[in-house]
């Protein structure tokens, strides 16, 4: 490993809002880290424009749950909703943000979701967004936003997941690339004294395990009563979900510039790891 890399530094963190489960897990774990970095909050609410134009259609219905009666979408009560949303998504944004004390700005935007979070997320050194969102298709894997914002967003990723508790452990792959640094040391900057830090060491040799070791110690400092190396000689995505579920992590950090793991298999492992997922983007 050559070259000096640092921890990313956090001043805005933007948090996408459709008031789901995990998009409500979002915005309290983006609030925590913005009370313990001093970072300004940015919410965003998007006015989905397909769903306004599909109710424009003569040929969509709209289907009760419940009593599978169908009718004809009502455009303006489909306005309606979305304006009730965007004001739920704000209560809850503004009552987040004033509970941890952390300053915030809130927009409601109209447009295609992923792109319009995308772009305005642009403004900002974190994205924070659910897993998935509030369409049942979206309940297993990640949602179509998260899906376009791990492979194409600029600033590093959040995705939150609810019922995990916050003082879980933290989970970090490490292959000595300065991409992996970054996310080790990006680890232990958000880590609590609650906080057991798994680090799995991605070395096919007992050389390399070796060097790994010692870099690691060197990362974590006065971390070490609080940090287990796990040594994997495989770089398989299926394989690393399994290992990830027997640790069961409160978060995994990954970077998407690794030597031993190609970006592509990083995004498959975050697909299939149904736990909070940091993305750290980038070397610079």
């Amino acid at each position: 490993m050559t070259g000096k890399t640092k921890t990313i530094r956090i001043h805005r963190i933007s948090v996408a809002l459709d008031c789901s489960p995990h998009s409500r897990a979002s915005l309290a774990a983006a609030a925590e880290i913005a009370e313990f970095l001093h970072a300004e909050l940015l919410g965003i609410f998007v006015e989905d424009i397909n769903l306004i134009r599909m109710a424009e259609l003569p040929f969509c219905q709209e289907i009760h749950l419940h009593t599978a009666r169908s009718e004809p979408l009502d455009t303006l009560k489909l306005e309606r909703l979305l304006r009730l949303q965007a004001k739920e998504a704000y209560n809850l944004f503004r009552e987040t943000a004033l509970r941890f004390g952390v300053p915030y700005t809130f927009r409601t935007l109209r447009g295609p979701v992923p792109s319009e979070v995308l772009t305005a997320a642009l403004e900002s050194d974190l994205l924070a967004l659910g897993r998935s969102g509030r369409t049942p298709a979206c309940r297993k894997g990640l949602g179509s936003t998260a899906k376009k914002a791990v492979e194409e967003a600029r600033p590093h990723i959040l995705l939150a997941h609810s019922g995990v508790k916050p003082d879980g452990p933290i989970l970090v792959l490490y292959d000595g690339s300065r991409g992996s640094k970054r996310a080790l040391e990006t680890a232990c900057s958000i880590a609590s004294t609650k906080n057991t830090l798994h680090i799995f060491l991605i070395a096919n040799t007992e050389s390399a395990a070796s060097r790994l070791r010692e870099e690691t110690a060197s990362i974590i400092g006065d971390r070490k009563k609080k940090t287990e190396l796990h040594v994997l000689p495989w770089t398989d995505s299926a394989m690393l979900a399994q290992c990830i579920h027997m640790t069961g992590p409160g978060l995994v950090v990954l970077s998407d510039s690794s030597e031993a793991i190609s970006p592509e298999s990083v995004y498959r492992l975050i697909d299939a790891t149904n736990y909070p997922v940091l993305l750290v983007k980038g070397t610079a």
